[in-house]
């Protein structure tokens, strides 16, 4: 879905652009994320540390493993997933259900550079006009978060910090007959926390 590939590069670039001036919501070249060095939480004392640290090797060579089928029979999805592990932003992972059950999510460990660090003060310089943060996902900190809106529809997507860092982004994309049309962000959390309890206990 390219709403939700379009998510995943805003989220990336912006991680990647650290303290740029470019503008929310325009995405940068990935050469920028590859080339920067990560902001950490010691960095911005305010920021939630990531208490324990996950061990992410499997997710980042299998990425679609982090949601199980009984996950995503939840979700009310029963799709084929499809792996991306060429990506220079991080190992992802798409479930494209959009004719299934109007929705698809896509998931990234963005390995090329992200911290839950660099969110939070992009959000103080303005990128992020949505951003609300998540205190506990399966034990992780994590924050809603939108470039283009200030109350996401249609579209919604969450970045948790599995170790201080790296962000595991995930996107949700709603068809907007859904009834989570309007509140999309409540699916994207849900499936993120799901997630996040799979990496954490290893399946």
């Amino acid at each position: 879905m390219k709403q939700g590939k379009l998510a995943v590069v805003l989220l990336v670039a912006a991680l990647g652009a650290g303290c740029s001036d470019g503008v929310a919501g325009n995405a940068l070249p990935s050469s920028s994320v590859a080339g920067s060095s990560p902001a950490t939480s010691s960095d911005a004392p305010n920021v939630p540390k990531v208490a324990q640290p996950l061990d992410t090797a499997r997710y980042e060579k299998e990425p679609c493993a982090a949601l199980t089928v009984d996950q995503l029979s939840q979700l009310g999805i029963t799709t084929q997933p499809k792996p991306d592990l060429e990506s220079k932003l991080g190992p992802g992972c798409e479930w494209n259900a959009f004719d299934e059950v109007g929705v698809t999510l896509h998931a990234t460990l963005l390995t090329a550079g992200s911290s839950l660090a660099k969110l939070y003060k992009q959000h103080e310089q303005g990128q992020w006009p949505f951003f609300e943060p998540v205190s506990d996902l399966s034990g992780y900190p994590g924050v809603l978060l939108d470039s283009l809106d200030a109350q996401p529809k249609g579209k919604c997507q969450i970045g948790v910090g599995v170790r201080d860092d790296l962000v595991y982004s995930v996107q949700v994309s709603v068809d907007p007959e859904s009834k989570n049309y309007s509140d999309p962000c409540p699916v994207v959390r849900k499936a993120a926390e799901m997630a996040v309890s799979t990496m954490k206990a290893g399946a």
